[in-house]
């Protein structure tokens, strides 16, 4: 969604607006459901992470899918699961199993494929890949910062407290955005069709607030590492819907390399959940 309103939107001035309608929605969250708000202490720590995701990491995104494609950047996104189970190893001490490393093998090997990497859809644009890949990097450290006090507080006030300072940070970004696209600057440059808003807007809410919300809620239950792993259906969800919107299609390697992530991807939720079984029995 947001890399078809980039072709209307600058980088900056898309997060913002994405921002804008996300934050809007979650505080009527909280009021609607009359959240308690955490303490003072708290709700800094919760606020700064904001500044990592999804203030940094998509202002870096943003921009450097300006300078590549989405293939490129749907497999450098997937660089995000395997960071987050690296740190999640160095600041939780979350040691993954034997099978745990196999089936992450065959996710990258079926992303390979289901991106068709291997047909020289990749291009060499080093700085758009660097900027992505810088990106992942800092919402992997979001992920597992996160998932130490996402235990203790409500959902929609942890992501409403973060994405609204992510809001303040995106505004304040706005002459790194003058400098790198100087014909920005001018109020004619945004787009004039509704359309087109509505998608920044529609995209804002389901990117931002559905799936921050979403996303954190399902570290009360799961290790970082494990809900990081589930991040690479994004790439295989987009690839679909480029087959479905955009009328693109699949070689019979990009279904079987789809295929390969997904069944991967199920054995490890099923060994997850056999783990928690046993976990249980044990207790009792």
């Amino acid at each position: 969604m947001s890399k078809g309103a980039l072709g209307s939107f600058y980088p900056v001035t898309l997060l913002i607006i994405q921002l804008m309608a996300s934050v809007t929605f979650l505080w009527c969250v909280v009021a609607f459901r009359k959240a308690s708000a955490p303490t003072a202490n708290v709700l800094v720590k919760l606020s700064f992470l904001g500044l990592l995701e999804p203030c940094l990491t998509y202002v870096l995104v943003l921009i450097g899918l300006t300078f590549t494609g989405a293939s490129e950047a749907s497999l450098l996104q997937s660089l995000e699961s395997i960071m987050i189970v690296l740190l999640a190893m160095l600041l939780l001490k979350e040691i993954p199993s034997i099978n745990f490393i196999v089936l992450s093998a065959m996710i990258l090997v079926g992303l390979f494929f289901a991106l068709d990497i291997h047909g020289g859809n990749v291009k060499e644009v080093w700085f758009g890949a660097s900027l992505i890949s810088l990106g992942m990097l800092s919402a992997a450290f979001y992920v597992v910062l996160s998932s130490r006090i996402a235990k203790e507080q409500d959902v929609f006030y942890i992501v409403a407290c973060q994405q609204t300072l992510a809001l303040v940070a995106s505004i304040l970004m706005l002459p790194l955005e003058w400098t790198i696209y100087p014909e920005s600057k001018a109020f004619a440059a945004l787009p004039g069709s509704l359309e087109v808003w509505g998608l920044a807007l529609v995209s804002g809410i389901v990117q931002y607030a559905l799936a921050f919300s979403f996303y954190i809620y399902s570290l009360k239950y799961i290790r970082a590492g494990l809900a990081g792993m589930f991040l690479n259906l994004v790439p295989v969800i987009g690839v679909v819907g480029a087959v479905v919107f955009l009328g693109e299609r699949l070689s019979l390697l990009q279904v079987g390399g789809a295929a390969l992530t997904i069944i991967a991807l199920v054995l490890i939720a099923k060994n997850a959940a056999s783990e928690n079984t046993l976990k249980d029995y044990i207790k009792k």
